[in-house]
């Protein structure tokens, strides 16, 4: 594996009651990248970071074949549990603990994984991760609030510092924006360009423009296949494959 990647997926293929949703697709992430995966409904892009979290496991109606390298390691032969501490995801909707905290909600992954912590190291954690998405000053003075009672943009804010307390090597954002306003997704999108520094990022994303703004490699997947994957500057100014050019032309998707 060269050092600079983090991820190498090789040949994999994912099916669900013997329908191909992935096939026999090969990538590498690479370490403090921002890297998009694109491509029309129902293309695998989320059926591919959900392999990589390993949330398929839950469903024996899915299939998997192929390896999935995490830093030379097996992904498949390492606990989920460890799997999950070191590759954090976050979904669409923002998706607080609803009878949680805000303060909770952060520390999540430590309850969830019976690790003790003391008062003062609690503190330091949720601090350090609500500064870290920008939200600690907007939320200081009721942090013990509910996270349910904030908007929309600082929810998914929340859970992406909630994912960011286990000190992940990966981050997987799954359409992180589709259900914010412009002035959230903003914050958002700067989130990830300062976040990449710390932690690489695989962004599921239906925004053409999204991906432009703030990924350093870009895949596109079209019916399970991996059409193109290059840095975001070549595929977007020279595609190699005619599809690729027809989407982000939006002739269809």
């Amino acid at each position: 594996m060269n050092p600079k990647t983090v991820l190498d997926i090789q040949s994999l293929s994912i099916s669900v009651e013997q329908t191909r949703i992935i096939s026999n697709l090969s990538i590498q992430f690479y370490k403090h990248k921002v890297t998009s995966i694109m491509g029309p409904s129902g293309c695998g892009k989320t059926t591919l970071i959900r392999a990589i979290n390993r949330m398929h496991d839950l469903d024996a109606s899915f299939l998997t074949k192929g390896s999935v390298f995490f830093n030379d390691l097996d992904l498949m032969a390492i606990d989920v549990m460890d799997v999950r501490k070191r590759i954090g995801m976050v979904f669409q909707r923002p998706n607080p603990f609803p009878n949680l905290s805000i303060f909770d909600n952060v520390l999540a992954g430590y309850l969830l994984n019976n690790i003790k912590l003391s008062k003062a190291e609690k503190t330091e954690i949720v601090e350090t991760n609500l500064k870290q998405v920008g939200l600690f000053d907007e939320v200081k003075d009721n942090i013990h609030r509910k996270g349910s009672h904030l908007s929309g943009g600082q929810q998914q804010r929340l859970c992406i510092a909630r994912a960011l307390a286990l000190n992940p090597e990966v981050l997987l954002l799954d359409e992180p924006t589709s259900a914010l306003d412009p002035r959230a997704t903003d914050r958002i999108e700067d989130l990830i360009l300062q976040l990449k520094d710390h932690v690489s990022i695989i962004m599921v994303t239906h925004n053409i423009e999204q991906a432009a703004r703030v990924s350093d490699y870009t895949a596109f997947l079209f019916l399970g296949d991996l059409i193109e994957y290059n840095t975001t500057e070549s595929l977007f100014t020279v595609p190699k494959d005619k599809r690729t050019e027809e989407y982000l032309s939006r002739k269809f998707g």
